[in-house]
């Protein structure tokens, strides 16, 4: 059987004497989407957090690349192909494009122009717009130069939260075409996402958080055809749909 990408088993996190996330365990295969979905509170970002070394966990252990990462901090996690794209983008507004995507590209050595050149082309809203301040981009703009400043870290992994988080519909669409394109480029993503039918339509598997536990776990198809899940998650029920 091929190892999985990252490993998280019976993952707990505490803030004080709250416990945000109690004994969650997930793998994620190389080259899936796989998706963390739940009301807000649930505890998916915290997860994530403790992924990426933001949140120390109060016990379970993580595995990234068949290496116990558990205790490894973010700016170690970052060049070892791991990285997130955190809820809100936290661009920063007041420098331009570029000097947002040359940030990303510190870990992409001699080859950093050409790495920003791809992402221009990949982009090329970014590429059209490069010496503006990237505060001036709408939010679906910001979210597109918010991934691909981490594309330009070179990550095998991808941690992505909440990144349809305030945007309009239409402008949701094309978060999720991006998204797209970082799996086509074989990168591999953990999805955090309150729009729950959305991410499990693009995902190869989801988990379902409630009250830092998941309580449900499978194909997205099987997923969303759970009248329960529907019915707390998605807004509707399944004849309705």
């Amino acid at each position: 059987m091929t190892e999985p990408l990252l490993s998280v088993t019976d993952l707990s996190v505490s803030y004080g004497r709250v416990e945000a996330v109690r004994g969650v365990s997930f793998d994620v295969a190389a080259g899936s989407l796989v998706t963390l979905v739940g009301a807000n509170g649930a505890g998916k970002s915290s997860i994530i957090n403790a992924i990426s070394g933001l949140v120390k966990p109060s016990s379970g252990k993580i595995v990234f690349e068949g290496s116990d990462v558990t205790k490894t901090k973010s700016h170690r996690l970052v060049p070892r192909g791991l990285v997130q794209v955190p809820e809100g983008r936290q661009i920063l507004a007041t420098m331009t494009i570029a000097e947002n995507l040359q940030l990303g590209a510190r870990y992409y050595g001699s080859g950093a122009s050409a790495g920003i050149d791809e992402m221009y082309q990949r982009f090329p809203v970014l590429g059209e717009r490069r010496k503006l301040a990237a505060g001036s981009l709408s939010g679906g703009e910001q979210q597109m130069l918010a991934i691909a400043r981490a594309m330009l870290a070179k990550p095998r992994l991808i941690l992505m939260d909440e990144p349809s988080m305030g945007l309009a519909p239409k402008i949701v669409n094309e978060v999720f075409a991006v998204i797209d394109e970082v799996l086509a480029a074989g990168t591999t993503v953990l999805l955090v996402e309150q729009n729950a039918r959305r991410a499990l339509q693009a995902a190869s598997e989801g988990h379902v958080l409630q009250n830092g536990e998941i309580v449900r776990s499978g194909a997205p198809e099987a997923l969303l055809a759970d009248d329960d899940i529907i019915q707390a998650y998605l807004g509707t029920g399944r004849s309705q749909q």
